[in-house]
């Protein structure tokens, strides 16, 4: 197929848990649909690697969930501060690798009849009056070509460049917004046993430690930009927050190979023009934890792609507010919950009087962590924005094997149990 012959229905831009659940959602429509990832394939990308039981309750839903077999099972989180430290369940969740799983959803994009193109960066052309569609630029090593799409997707996160051209797409950057990092570990600490994510609040960030499926540990942290200069690095800072809450470090920290981002919090007032729309990251983002930031991925996409018009309809030009009014309904909720949470994150003291009031009061503790975590009883539907009504939901979250579609299925429809 020449690409630069083809109009496309969509065109997904960022290859990551949104672009990849919306592509494969718009395929499986019969739409022609293109997804085009700068990085060269398969990649990591900085993440803790969770996916909380929301994420995983959308990816069941639409489908996409094979990755999930190879995943490790999380069931707890221990929070460390100082001396002090605080084990609290949480509904069923899954440390993934980023590379896996991004890798999983493309694959079964491309099964249900996506078109996938990797090492191009992709470049608006603005529209003209009355244009039915919007003009992509897309640049590879030895390849130029322009295409044409129906609507273009923008899911290239906050580092994306898509919507850099665009006046309503400005990132409103919050103050004093702390970076993230991650890296992968080819040993992991012996306290960090499997089923657990590790928390550990210090001075000046956070860092979270997992166990993968092969005995390496996944670490992801946020930190502040200024303590990371004056440490001498993101490296040598973790290493001082680990040693604050008298933790042992991963023995290969001083080699670990780092990703990191730019500020984490940040939105955008306006999520769409003529033809296009951000989702995703692309959106605005919150520090997350416990797999906060892979559920409002995929619920994000999920929820694009049912508002977006069928091929051959007209577009509708109040689309661009509606999905900004929806997002801010179903994502905006959730991520108020992790604003809630900053405070705790950012102030050991705060933290450890966290800690010291969970021991006090592990019910309260137990019911706030089951709170965030887990997916909502009731999901929003399709209606208008701002005239939502709601209805059961149909999938829980239970005990056994997350992965198995079957009959022990992890994730169930619910009134099905034997």
């Amino acid at each position: 197929m020449k690409i630069s012959d083809v109009h496309w229905d969509a065109v997904v831009v960022g290859a990551g848990v949104a672009g990849g659940v919306a592509a494969a959602m718009l395929a499986d429509q019969g739409r022609r649909v293109l997804l085009v990832e700068k990085s060269a394939w398969p990649r990591e990308k900085v993440c803790g690697g969770c996916l909380n039981a929301a994420a995983v309750d959308v990816l069941r839903e639409i489908g996409i969930d094979a990755v999930l077999r190879r995943a490790q099972p999380i069931d707890s989180v221990v929070w460390h501060v100082g001396h002090r430290s605080l084990e609290l369940p949480i509904p069923r969740e899954a440390a993934v690798s980023r590379a896996d799983l991004d890798a999983a959803i493309v694959l079964e994009a491309q099964r249900r009849g996506c078109e996938f193109l990797s090492g191009f960066s992709a470049m608006l052309l603005p529209p003209a009056v009355g244009d039915s569609f919007r003009t992509v630029k897309l640049q590879g090593a030895d390849f130029t070509a322009t295409i044409r799409a129906g609507v273009v997707l923008a899911c290239d996160g906050i580092g994306g460049t898509l919507l850099s051209g665009e006046r309503w797409a400005r990132w409103h950057v919050s103050p004093g917004a702390w970076m993230g990092i991650a890296g992968t570990c080819r040993t992991c600490p012996d306290e960090v046993r499997p089923g657990a994510i590790h928390m550990h609040v210090g001075k000046n960030g956070y860092v979270g430690i997992v166990r993968m499926p092969d005995s390496r540990g996944h670490l992801a942290a946020s930190l502040d930009p200024a303590a990371c200069r004056r440490a001498g690095g993101p490296v040598h800072l973790v290493r001082e927050i680990l040693a604050s809450s008298q933790t042992s470090r991963p023995p290969d920290l001083h080699s670990l190979r780092i990703r990191g981002t730019g500020a984490l919090t940040r939105r955008r007032q306006h999520l769409g023009a003529h033809r296009l729309l951000a989702v995703g990251d692309a959106c605005g983002y919150v520090e997350p934890f416990t797999g906060e930031g892979m559920a409002w991925a995929a619920i994000g996409a999920r929820e694009v792609v049912r508002m977006l018009p069928k091929p051959g309809d007209s577009w509708p030009e109040d689309l661009p507010s509606r999905w900004r009014i929806r997002h801010h309904e179903i994502i905006g909720r959730r991520q108020r919950w992790c604003r809630g949470m900053q405070p705790m994150m950012h102030h050991p003291a705060i933290a450890a009087a966290g800690i010291f009031f969970g021991s006090a009061f592990p019910a309260i503790a137990n019911w706030i962590a089951a709170t965030v975590c887990q997916p909502r009883q009731k999901e929003i539907c399709n209606d208008s924005p701002g005239r939502f009504r709601f209805q059961r939901n149909r999938i829980k979250i239970g005990g056994g094997n997350i992965g198995d579609r079957d009959g022990d299925a992890g994730v169930h429809v619910a009134g099905t149990d034997p």
